[in-house]
């Protein structure tokens, strides 16, 4: 009969380490942090004032929840602007790093909004070009490098109508950094 019990509790054992490892790290509750947003010629996230991020931008005060109206509006901005802004073409140069400006609809967005020291509206979007990420564009803001023109970010001061700070990768192979899991509690050690 104790065979049968080591056995059993064996078996127990092997089959919570394995579901503990199949666990998924947490992520943010899509209907609670982003909207699906589409166009005629744009679809992505928009990120509520409420998601934590690392993302920043130049004198910070807040931040803001993007309408439908105002990414209609930054759209537009975005599309009569980057190819100006895109003049030098930075990491565009070869046939694997297409020109941004000539394929915007192709990309997915993600959009984050602050509020400036001045109380402009300034939004960070993020536009990627890579399927793999597709059902990580609800949850996070991935972190990539490499894959040139795959992926780039700009920013947009909505106030002013600028577009600005546009950052496209680097050339050479994709590599995603996964974000840190942020504990909503403090860990207690437990004494020995």
């Amino acid at each position: 009969m104790s065979t049968i019990k080591t056995v059993a509790i064996a078996l127990s054992l092997i089959l919570a380490v394995q579901v503990s490892a199949q666990k998924k790290p947490q992520q943010q509750p899509s209907a609670k942090y982003a909207t699906y947003v589409a166009g005629t010629n744009y679809e992505g996230y928009a990120f509520n004032e409420e998601f934590e991020t690392d993302i920043t931008v130049e004198n910070m005060a807040g931040r803001f929840t993007l309408s439908s109206a105002d990414i209609d509006t930054l759209e537009r901005l975005m599309k009569k602007k980057i190819a100006k802004l895109n003049h030098t073409h930075n990491h565009q140069a070869s046939m694997e790093c297409q020109l941004i400006d000539e394929h915007l609809e192709k990309y997915k967005r993600q959009y984050i909004g602050f509020i400036n020291e001045d109380g402009d509206k300034v939004v960070w979007v993020n536009f990627l070009r890579d399927r793999r990420f597709d059902k990580l564009l609800l949850y996070e803001i991935p972190n990539i490098t490499g894959g040139c023109s795959s992926f780039f970010h700009v920013k947009v001061n909505m106030d002013h109508r600028l577009v600005y700070d546009l950052e496209v990768n680097d050339p050479g192979d994709v590599v995603y950094t996964k974000p840190a899991v942020k504990r909503k509690y403090r860990r207690v050690s437990k004494p020995k």
